[in-house]
């Protein structure tokens, strides 16, 4: 890989998209799935403008990538919600993180048992946890923009915000348990309970809130005092958002729920909403990231390993997009009071559960601990495919869903934020 090379046209990319941004909306076009297809056609495999590499130093580019990205979006989701969604809407929002995660990795590991008989049992419980979160920076281009706004209701856009914010990093201690179980952990489910779970986990999280609250403090009192450019707020977050990723990386902690959690503190004491608004500070993050790194995996994608396993590689998309994630949100609707009665909501929740950068980076992370190659082909093609159907079908079912529901009980409470 040629590190000018992927900048020139990662460049080009953006510059395109910025300009003509509007109307690739109206189009119904993300631009991750813009990046991965210019990743593909001038990479190795069609037009060979960007020749590979060696797979270890690919790996390492493609994962460090994947933490600067899902930083950013996860930053730009913790300031993109309301600061009490959680406490008013505490059993909907614990029933579909915790149950509804725990769901889809038993509904997907299911899928790859039934597709993989020569699998044992623990490979498949670990590619289900690897796709299991939903990835918030594809989400982020589903819910957010002129077109979303306009056909989804706030609350359910920012439940599906809230929830691709926290399952990303509540996927690590699943992962990991699998890891331990596979003996591909350093330890027994002692050490992963004390270490994994506890310090890496919870306490990581405890202390990144606590960090953000600080850093939110501090940007409260210096506006208040005068002494904060009213045009530093895009600076700012992202400096915080790295100082999560990289100090709870030096502590060994995990890293994704630290910017997460610590990012929804930050926000919360932010009172210079207008500068916010002004600055679109969540689209400038996202489109810095998003587009690098799905342009890195067009690069890399495996299709030879694809083309090996024959037709298998259409039943794992199909069974995994209809079977993993809606199903869990049909058995959960019952015990989520905001979305109880609401069909239309569930189903277009269900669906647009995209599998994105948070499946990249853990199956990069399984791939190298477990000397497991399907931990990568897999979940490689499961996120291509998500990309290109749920960038291609986000406008047309939004539109569906706004024609279902308007004026009916259906969006009863839905189209206020909290």
């Amino acid at each position: 890989m040629d590190l000018m090379t992927i900048i020139f046209f990662i460049s080009i990319l953006m510059i395109l998209a910025g300009g003509f941004f509007r109307k690739i909306q109206d189009i119904s076009v993300t631009e991750p799935l813009l990046a991965l297809i210019l990743g593909v056609v001038v990479g190795p495999d069609v037009l060979n403008l960007i020749k590979s590499s060696d797979p270890e130093t690919e790996f390492k580019v493609l994962e460090i990538a994947c933490q600067f990205t899902i930083a950013m979006a996860l930053m730009a989701t913790a300031l993109r919600l309301p600061k009490h969604i959680f406490r008013k809407n505490a059993t909907s929002l614990s029933n579909l993180v915790i149950f509804g995660m725990i769901l889809m990795w038993l509904l997907g590991s299911g899928v790859f048992y039934f597709l993989f008989p020569n699998f044992t049992l623990f490979e498949c419980l670990l590619i289900g946890a690897i796709v299991t979160p939903t990835d918030p920076v594809v989400a982020s281009t589903l819910v957010t923009g002129r077109k979303a706004e306009k056909y989804l209701p706030a609350k359910l856009r920012n439940t599906l915000s809230f929830e691709a914010g926290v399952n990303d990093g509540l996927a690590y201690p699943i992962v990991f348990l699998v890891l331990y179980l596979m003996g591909a952990g350093s330890g027994d489910l002692g050490t992963w309970f004390t270490k994994v779970l506890l310090y890496e986990s919870i306490l990581s999280a405890i202390l990144a809130y606590a960090v953000g609250y600080g850093c939110g403090f501090l940007m409260k009192i210096t506006h208040k005092a005068g002494y904060l450019n009213a045009k530093t707020l895009l600076s700012f977050s992202i400096a915080v958002a790295l100082l999560l990723l990289g100090g709870f990386h030096l502590l060994k902690m995990n890293p994704i729920i630290a910017v997460f959690v610590g990012g929804f503190a930050f926000a919360k004491d932010i009172t210079a909403k207008e500068d916010l608004k002004e600055e679109r500070i969540q689209e400038t993050m996202e489109r810095l990231t998003t587009i690098p790194v799905f342009f890195i995996l067009g690069l890399m994608l495996p299709w030879q390993e694809w083309i090996k396993m024959g037709w298998t590689p259409v039943w794992i998309i199909v069974l995994i997009l209809f079977l993993k994630r809606l199903p869990a949100l049909l058995l959960l609707m019952p015990v989520m009071p905001q979305f109880r009665k609401k069909i239309y909501s569930v189903l277009i929740m269900g669906w647009f559960g995209p599998i994105g950068v948070a499946a990249l980076y853990y199956a990069v992370l399984s791939k190298n601990k477990a000397h497991f190659e399907e931990a990568w082909i897999i979940p490689s093609l499961i996120v291509a495919a998500s990309t290109v159907v749920h960038g291609l079908t986000s406008v047309p079912l939004e539109k569906i869903y706004h024609q279902q529901t308007e004026g009916t009980n259906e969006r009863e409470n839905l189209d206020s934020g909290e």
